[in-house]
């Protein structure tokens, strides 16, 4: 008889952001046109669609979700990115918001009230099964992160420099601990960084 062994996989609380090579995530007039793309890359994007396949849920700071608002119910996106479109439109997402009546409307997403991150994630941990994703959202990232919330951080570093724009985890208050992970680079010259996160200092950045 062959006895087969089931390992259960602890749901994990992820990040992932595109940056640009001095540090921006947008430019001066908060365009995300400048990121850089390759074959390989949307490979990549399709094959990790869901950046695991153990994606329950979203967490959207408010600004990312306007764009993915924008962007991912448009039919350019369903003839260009079908899979990741269809997955987008699917999959629940919560956004931390302070003006929830005024959320654009999109299957599936739900305002939460920020004052309080880990209640959030708490609750979003009972209600689904699966990874809790960040995607863009860097000031809601940082404030995970500072609260010992974000167990890993997947940065996409693009080979542009923008000059100004808002800085990756801009108002970040506290000096948190990464531990480095796997590299990826590709054709284009992007890089992909991840970090698995410590304890945050109590030390403030001066």
């Amino acid at each position: 008889m062959i006895t087969t062994t089931s390992t259960t996989r602890s749901p994990q609380v992820f990040a992932f952001i595109f940056c640009s090579l001095d540090g921006f995530v947008e430019d001066a007039e908060q365009r995300l046109d400048w990121n850089t793309d390759d074959p390989e890359l949307f490979v990549w994007k399709t094959r990790q669609a869901r950046q695991s396949p153990h994606v329950g849920t979203l967490l959207l700071g408010r600004r990312t979700y306007d764009h993915f608002a924008e962007f991912w119910p448009s039919p350019e996106a369903h003839q260009h990115y079908p899979e990741i479109a269809a997955f987008m439109h699917e999959v629940p997402k919560t956004v931390v918001t302070s003006q929830p009546n005024t959320l654009p409307p999109w299957r599936g997403a739900e305002p939460a009230d920020g004052t309080d991150l880990p209640a959030v994630v708490a609750k979003l941990r009972e209600q689904y099964e699966g990874d809790i994703a960040v995607f863009g959202s860097s000031t809601l990232a940082a404030q995970l992160l500072e609260q010992g919330l974000l167990d890993e951080l997947r940065i996409l570093i693009s080979p542009v420099v923008l000059g100004s724009g808002t800085g990756l985890f801009q108002g970040l208050s506290s000096r948190v601990h990464l531990t480095p992970g796997p590299t990826t680079t590709f054709p284009s010259g992007n890089v992909l960084l991840t970090y698995t996160s410590e304890s945050p200092d109590e030390e403030t950045v001066s």
